[in-house]
């Protein structure tokens, strides 16, 4: 329990620092940044993880984020586009298949990234602990979108 709760204050330490860095250079700092933090001090209770587990795990994670963000701003900016160009009379449907066809592979890259970060999780986790994982996701962000959304969270 001690080390747990050494590396917690590691990371509540290291945000805070940056946080004092962010703010001193004056950068925006990111909104849902709080809500990561209790993510990943949640996680590591409910995985049971010990410090080189967590960093593997983390470092994958984050590592998996930043793929599915620069997917989901792919896929954003081609929404736009499509958008912005629906208001075009001169375009021809041929486009629109296009550009759906282009959305679609998008999204079934996302499928991908995501199905392959689970399955890169099994050299660091058992099948239980992933299955804790994706149930703990799940919930998780479901809480989230209710409070986002003031709803109450049903019971379970």
């Amino acid at each position: 329990m001690k080390k747990y709760f050494v590396f917690l204050l590691a990371i509540i330490f290291t945000s805070v620092v940056a946080g004092q860095v962010m703010e001193g250079n004056k950068k925006r700092t990111r909104p849902f940044e709080k809500i990561e933090q209790l993510e990943k001090a949640k996680l590591i209770e409910v995985l049971d993880l010990d410090e080189q587990t967590a960093i593997k795990f983390f470092a994958r994670t984050k590592d998996h984020q930043r793929q599915m963000r620069d997917l989901m701003d792919t896929r954003e900016n081609m929404l736009k586009e499509l958008e912005k160009n629906l208001k075009e009379k001169e375009v021809k449907d041929n486009y629109y298949s296009d550009q759906i066809n282009k959305i679609l592979d998008i999204e079934k890259q996302m499928s991908l990234t995501k199905q392959n970060f689970f399955k890169s999780l099994n050299d660091i986790f058992s099948p239980h602990k992933i299955a804790l994982f994706t149930v703990f996701e799940y919930k998780f962000r479901r809480e989230i979108a209710q409070s986002l959304m003031g709803r109450k969270r049903p019971e379970d």
